[in-house]
């Protein structure tokens, strides 16, 4: 990525200020056109997996994992980064682009024998951010889940959820006065619910086996899960309203030909469903589709690469999309934090980092 000019600054601001995004709320069909890249954190070790939330004072916060291997790019010395230990990092503005120049935290506390490398983040009804961790079948003696919390200024944790040895992935929401926190374990996807006004953590009830990578959505007081087979055969959708009795689509809802398929996230764009995830081959790029009857898998648009993830015979991955969420009720969103492992310029494959997508052509 080159140096920022005042009109790619000026751009951004327009975009994420939603001046320009107003006529963009009925559109459903694919993401095309010209799109903007900056570069979020630059730290030498290998960073991944955003979590972006919004708090009720309007400041953005965005957490990641920083892995703690000193040799830092993938295949170099036989560095696998998913096999990393990681600390959980996060960063505050009032705006997105103040993201881009925050300072780097770490949450503190003292961490458990768990790589740590998934985590979600989300605000609680009173106020509670809530910092989901898990090893993302990475390494650790410890396996469940564990959580962070910060309230009135202070972090306490790590606390381990109940029932949840050896869970791979992780994703939360709230409703209903509790938090969600969905989970695999052996290619598994789990839910279990904490309640809080009791501080009671409820039996885990199965959603699918041969699932895994689940990220969940709230919509209309249903849950909506979107999840991939070990093998990533494409991409799956789960649905219930009480999160008790799953519905799942028999096929996927998207594929990428010939490719694997990983890393999905589902989210309102307006009158539809949009989804996006990471298609993979040497190279694992971000892909969109959407939908306006979600659980129907012949009402998907075909797919559409939204970044290259290759220079010459060069690849990267780019991988783990969060959308960017207007504003705190907001639908629709113009931008995606991803992790991605180019260079600045775009033309080698170093560090992972966390990185903006901003589309210039329309809003998603």
């Amino acid at each position: 990525m080159k140096r920022m000019s005042v009109i790619r600054i000026a751009c951004l601001l327009l975009l994420l200020a939603g001046v320009a995004v107003l006529p963009c709320l009925a559109a459903g069909g694919p993401l095309q056109g010209q799109s903007y890249l900056f570069q979020v954190t630059r730290d030498s070790h290998y960073d991944r997996n955003p979590s972006l939330m919004q708090a009720r004072d309007g400041t953005y916060w965005l957490f990641y994992t920083r892995g703690q291997d000193e040799r830092k790019i993938r295949d170099v010395d036989g560095y696998n980064p998913d096999y990393d230990y990681y600390d959980i990092y996060y960063r505050t503005a009032k705006t997105i682009p103040g993201l881009l120049i925050a300072q780097d935290r770490k949450v503190p506390g003292t961490y458990p024998d768990n790589a740590q490398r998934d985590v979600a983040a989300l605000l609680a009804g009173d106020g509670t951010i809530s910092v989901f961790a898990s090893t993302g079948l990475g390494m650790g003696g410890e396996r469940s889940v564990y959580y962070y919390t910060f309230k009135a200024g202070a972090w306490s944790g790590p606390v381990a959820v109940p029932l949840t040895d050896y869970a791979a992935h992780v994703d939360a929401v709230e409703k209903d006065g509790k938090l969600w926190v969905f989970y695999d374990v052996g290619y598994e996807l789990f839910v279990t619910s904490y309640t809080l006004k009791t501080g009671v953590w409820s039996a885990p009830v199965s959603i699918h086996t041969d699932a895994t990578i689940a990220k969940a959505l709230l919509d209309g007081g249903r849950f909506f899960v979107v999840w991939v087979p070990p093998d990533g055969s494409g991409v799956y959708l789960s649905t219930s309203g009480d999160g008790l009795t799953w519905t799942s689509t028999a096929t996927p809802i998207a594929n990428w030909p010939v490719l694997t398929d990983w890393d999905p996230v589902l989210a309102r764009d307006g009158k539809v469903f949009r989804l996006f995830w990471a298609p993979s081959d040497t190279e694992q790029f971000l892909a969109t589709t959407s939908s306006p009857d979600p659980m129907k898998p012949a009402s998907w648009s075909p797919p559409v690469r939204l970044t290259t993830a290759m220079s010459g015979s060069t690849g990267w991955w780019d991988f783990w999309p969060e959308p960017v969420l207007r504003g705190r009720w907001a639908m629709g969103f113009p931008a995606l934090v991803f992790t991605s492992e180019r260079n600045r310029e775009g033309t080698a494959r170093i560090d992972g980092n966390i990185w903006l997508y901003v589309s210039t052509s329309r809003c998603f």
